[in-house]
């Protein structure tokens, strides 16, 4: 069996025993993703063969920027989409692959609290989602996306890099857009989102101030936003928006963002009995007292009001695993 073929059926086992990620460079075995765990597969790439998967996933244009950045991109292979990333080291190309679902899950089958389903009921606003990178936050976010496809007639427009999950347009009208291929930046994108009439807004990713400032203006303005940012808690994802401005903005920032949030959901994930994982969710709900707080920077109280806020459907993250723990759904 030739190189291209032993990779054909990497790809293959990966999508039969369910991978979430594929390492591969040159001169080393390539690694999959198993609940969580690195294992090393016999196959060790040339450099010739990683060129070849970035010619075969990559636009040229992709390719161009490929000698002076890293670049994502997201590939239809057998029936299944992937979402990779090309980077360069000191060996040649790299690439870190993930296998997206084959389905767009519901969110009963995520274990999705009700608290998080109906933050996507609201008119306005902000919603945000964080956790580490592979706490499945795509996929809770396509999942409560295409829960609001098949109940509400809205104009839904999307900014991601790239492009992870299409949706099937069921009640609601889509308008999915790629950075680099459909828009030059987030922040230009974000405020341009605000002439075309969107009723959901999601941004992909939030990492920057120019981003955040959009986002809350836009959140001010009618729409309901959606964004992931990169967080391992509610009150460090709240932190981590203050911190991208200077020290003399961050009072009117704080009074900004606690005007227009309306629930932060933080979102990991841990074995499951039997095999897997399971989304265990933190969950803080945008009532009067987590606004105060939020306004006045004391974060180190939203971990109080989430233990207090049961009936609003709050929980802490150690709240939502002992909960798991005692129905016996955690190895």
């Amino acid at each position: 069996m030739d190189e291209t073929d032993a990779w054909q059926e990497l790809l293959r086992r990966m999508m039969t025993v369910n991978a979430s990620d594929l390492h591969a460079a040159p001169h080393q075995q390539i690694q999959l993703r198993r609940d969580g765990v690195l294992m090393a597969e016999d196959l060790i790439p040339t450099a010739a063969l990683m060129e070849a998967c970035a010619c075969q996933m990559l636009s040229d244009a992709q390719r161009a920027l490929l000698s002076v950045q890293d670049v994502d991109a997201a590939w239809n292979w057998e029936g299944r989409r992937f979402r990779g990333n090309f980077y360069r080291t000191q060996e040649g190309m790299a690439l870190s692959l993930r296998l997206l679902p084959e389905r767009i899950m519901t969110p009963d089958e995520i274990g999705m609290p009700s608290a998080v389903r109906t933050a996507l009921e609201m008119r306005d606003g902000l919603v945000l989602l964080c956790g580490a990178t592979g706490a499945g936050k795509t996929t809770t976010l396509a999942a409560l996306i295409d829960a609001v496809n098949h109940t509400r007639s809205l104009h839904i427009l999307t900014l991601e890099d790239p492009v992870e999950y299409v949706f099937a347009a069921d009640r609601a009208f889509f308008s999915q857009r790629e950075e680099g291929r459909d828009f030059a930046s987030f922040p230009d994108a974000v405020r341009s989102a605000l002439r075309e009439d969107p009723d959901l807004l999601l941004v992909g990713e939030i990492r920057d101030r120019a981003t955040i400032e959009a986002t809350l203006l836009a959140a001010a303005t009618g729409v309901l936003v959606v964004g992931t940012i990169h967080a391992g808690t509610a009150a460090q994802a709240a932190r981590r928006v203050e911190s991208f401005f200077p020290a003399d903005a961050r009072d009117a920032v704080r009074a900004q963002f606690a005007d227009v949030v309306r629930g932060i959901f933080a979102q990991r994930l841990l074995p499951r009995r039997g095999g897997g994982r399971i989304a265990v969710f933190e969950t803080l709900v945008g009532t009067s007292a987590v606004r105060n707080v939020l306004r006045q920077g004391r974060y180190d109280q939203l971990e109080t009001l989430m233990m207090s806020g049961a009936a609003q459907g709050m929980q802490t993250a150690e709240m939502a695993e002992a909960e798991l723990r005692a129905r016996g759904v955690l190895a």
